[in-house]
């Protein structure tokens, strides 16, 4: 079984891209079919691959600390700007 972290970048058709977290450099593509739960753009998620299937566990409290980080630092721009 191989698993990792990774990050719903976006949907494209049937299907959702995620970005292996947290350089993001590497993608995943599967079909919106596997997806059991329902999640978001932005969502930090632990994958687990076993045999042909996708196990997709969301990981509430990591994705609401990095949407904080984002927004702080969205803030901090926006401050800095004026």
């Amino acid at each position: 079984m191989n698993s990792n972290k990774y990050t719903l970048d976006r949907f494209e058709q049937d299907y959702a891209v995620f970005l292996k977290h947290p350089d993001e450099t590497e993608n995943l593509l599967i079909s919106c079919t596997e997806l059991q739960d329902p999640i978001q753009e932005g969502d930090i998620v632990h994958i687990s691959i076993i045999g042909d299937h996708y196990k997709i566990e969301l990981l509430k409290e990591e994705t609401a600390n990095q949407k904080e980080k984002v927004r702080q630092l969205l803030e901090k721009l926006k401050n800095n700007r004026s």
